[in-house]
């Protein structure tokens, strides 16, 4: 749930991959699948040279969709995509030490294949509608199998390389009565920014991924904090501190991740899954 960063490590990865992808490694020439893709490119797009190519696939597809209107295609002239994943989606998540759904943040998406890989890709305009982003850099976010396949070919508002739902929400709860039972506690969410925009950036992420349901789940995530927090008191946590700093933790952050059991900044939450909602939460119970 926060944005992806594409620093130029990563960049120049990819340049490596689609060369080990687009190239026939023996002999240095074209595969089948690649020359039915540049074939595309030339018919529909009139992008004539490799280096075109490698300039269209490293742009911005936000740019690219308003340059380009929607092309339905055969299937076959994106079919390099299946390549490409084979290879890229392992490196992509190694390389932004993405470990959880960006989307979601309740699933893993790291790698457990001993060859080639179960990192499923999104691509956040779709390849049957944009087919000459199947292979684009910034059209590749990794994800989940639930994310993947109920965003679907739909549209978000909200787009993981520039931007995240953590910059409009935030998680937040009630209590129906004791004790801190799931079943006693309401989830909901609550915005960080009120506008017109924002509400349908918020409205459309929350019905396409199913967001609200799925966390219904994870009330007992709450209930727990709630009672660490009674456990956990300030006094409580210093003594700790004063006790086992430079031991058991480096700092009052490692301690907090221990008592809550998620990351407590925003830029880690993509760490472990459910970080998000066990921050926003242990935030207004001020545990953190």
């Amino acid at each position: 749930m926060t944005s992806i960063t594409i620093n130029n490590n990563i960049i120049d990865s990819y340049k490596q991959t689609i060369r080990e992808v687009l190239l026939t490694p023996k002999n240095g020439k074209f595969t089948a699948k690649t020359k039915r893709y540049f074939a595309f490119l030339k018919a529909n797009l009139h992008i004539t040279r490799y280096s075109q190519v490698l300039s269209l696939l490293l742009k911005n597809p936000q740019d690219l969709v308003s340059t380009y209107s929607v092309i339905h295609t055969d299937e076959k002239n994106y079919a390099i995509y299946d390549d490409l994943r084979k290879v890229w989606a392992k490196r992509l998540v190694n390389l932004t030490d993405i470990k959880v759904c960006p989307y979601c943040n309740r699933n893993f998406v790291i790698n457990y294949a001993k060859t080639g890989t179960t990192v499923e890709l999104d691509h956040f305009y779709p390849k049957k509608d944009y087919p000459y982003l199947c292979i684009n850099l910034y059209n590749l976010i990794p994800s989940c199998h639930t994310c993947n396949h109920k965003k679907g070919t739909k549209q978000l508002d909200i787009y993981p390389y520039t931007d995240s739902i953590n910059n409009y929400v935030k998680f937040s709860f009630g209590i129906n009565k004791l004790p801190f039972l799931a079943n006693n506690i309401n989830l909901f969410f609550t915005q960080k920014k009120n506008s017109e925009e924002a509400n349908q950036k918020i409205y459309n992420y929350m019905q396409v991924l199913n967001i609200p349901t799925l966390y219904e789940n994870h009330k007992d995530i709450v209930s727990e904090l709630l009672e660490k927090r009674e456990i956990y008191a300030d006094s409580y946590i210093d003594d700790l501190m004063r006790q086992y700093e430079g031991t058991l933790f480096k700092n009052r952050e490692d301690l907090l991740r221990l008592i809550t059991c998620g990351y407590v900044s925003d830029e880690d939450i993509n760490k472990r899954p459910l970080s998000k909602l066990i921050k926003d939460i242990s935030e207004e119970l001020k545990l953190i």
